[in-house]
């Protein structure tokens, strides 16, 4: 018979359900409007007490408020009338207030949370006014307080129903902010696929046209002018490359006289010697770039140097007055041969680089190098971008198969069901 249980217990064994993902959300609020039945018939024999208790309150504040006092001083009537009527108006505000909500959860709650804090106020603001009253009215201010208090036990019992529920509610909660997130990650990770898709559509535009300008730039080399600009180009680095080299080699003569020169500004500026406008300009063209200066200048300014080194207005010791007299004779012997040399080459580099740009070669070179430039660095801050979206991407999955795991547990919390994210 074992063959027959076998048989028996697979026929009778059920597969777990498969829910579409669309479809949860109203599939966990009809498994919780289930599970809620028992509360929701609970939690209507409660709103019966309290209907009953409000009925006899309104009957025992419209007895309350009819009964006459006793005979007593017009003070303590005062007082006491006064506290009774108090006690009605508060009680009646409260009165207004108890209508039974419709039949929801959060309905039923922030009935409790509403009419218990309206409760506990009415309380307190009419406690004094008890006393008060009571001392006229004991029997009636105590059927009222009894009717109150009525009320007050119906509330507990909801808020114990309330709070056995809770747990269920939550879980309900949970999965709803769930699936929004789940949502929200699935159009997020659309749009970064879309994103991606654009950028990546972008950069083949972007590689082609680089592509064009390499080829062009390659055929350019087949031209008969290519022979002919490679030596200018040449000739070209060399002239910029020999004129930096003068001008370097004149920025170093004129280096160990910066001190000499920061002193001279020092005593221009406190008034201890004043130089002319011309002495200035070449004061500061000798501590920027002095290969800027005429030699006609530079030795002018040089022999006024010296005529400061002699006189003794600098102030400096024999040794570095000496030596810094012979530096200025050697710039003064030196400089007009580096400035010619410099000039010449300049001449020369303009020279070239009009034969240069005479060649159509020239332009068209140019040109296709700026395109070029211009499309690589375009390449490469897409390809930078997709590579971050790629990365944002990724965490977003991760994140989405979270949130999917966590609605998984969330409802089968409920009921064991299969969910379907397809």
């Amino acid at each position: 018979m074992k063959w027959l249980n076998k048989i028996i217990g697979k026929e009778t064994r059920q597969e777990t359900p498969t829910i579409a993902f669309h479809e949860v959300e109203n599939w966990v609020a009809d498994e919780l409007k289930a599970d809620l039945g028992e509360f929701f018939k609970s939690a209507a024999l409660v709103f019966a007490e309290i209907k009953e208790a409000k009925e006899q309150l309104v009957r025992d504040i419209v007895m309350f408020e009819a009964v006459e006092p006793p005979e007593m001083p017009p003070r303590v009537l005062k007082v006491g009338i006064a506290a009774r009527d108090n006690i009605i108006k508060q009680i009646n505000m409260l009165i207004d207030k108890i209508n039974s909500p419709p039949m929801d959860y959060s309905a039923i709650r922030e009935f409790y949370v509403t009419i218990n804090t309206n409760l506990e106020n009415m309380l307190e603001k009419s406690v004094k006014s008890h006393h008060s009253a009571k001392y006229l009215f004991p029997k009636e201010v105590g059927v009222v307080i009894s009717d109150v208090r009525d009320v007050k036990k119906a509330l507990a019992k909801l808020k114990l129903l309330i709070d056995e529920n809770e747990d269920l509610i939550g879980t309900f909660n949970e999965i709803s902010g769930v699936i929004q997130n789940i949502i929200d990650l699935q159009d997020t990770i659309v749009k970064h696929n879309l994103r991606i898709g654009n950028a990546g559509s972008e950069l083949e535009g972007f590689q082609h046209a680089s592509n064009n300008c390499t080829t062009n730039l390659e055929q350019l080399s087949d031209s008969t002018e290519w022979g002919s600009f490679v030596k200018l180009e040449t000739g070209l680095k060399q002239a910029r490359d020999e004129r930096s080299t003068i001008k370097t080699s004149v920025m170093e003569m004129f280096m160990p006289l910066s001190k000499v020169f920061k002193r001279m500004e020092k005593q221009d500026a406190i008034g201890r010697h004043t130089l002319s406008a011309k002495q200035k300009e070449s004061l500061d063209t000798s501590l920027k770039n002095p290969i800027k200066m005429d030699a006609a200048d530079v030795t002018a300014f040089m022999i006024y140097v010296r005529k400061l080194l002699d006189e003794d207005i600098l102030g400096l010791k024999d040794r570095v007055r000496d030596k810094t007299t012979s530096q200025t004779k050697q710039i003064t012997d030196s400089f007009a041969s580096k400035k010619d040399a410099y000039q010449s080459i300049s001449y020369e580099i303009i020279e070239i680089e009009g034969q240069i740009a005479s060649l159509t070669i020239s332009e068209t070179k140019t040109t296709l190098e700026r395109e070029l430039n211009t499309n690589n660095e375009r390449i490469e801050r897409i390809r930078q971008e997709i590579e971050n979206l790629r990365g944002e991407l990724e965490l977003h999955s991760n994140e989405l198969e979270d949130q999917k795991r966590a609605l998984s547990d969330a409802v089968n919390t409920i009921k064991p069901v299969r969910i379907s994210f397809d």
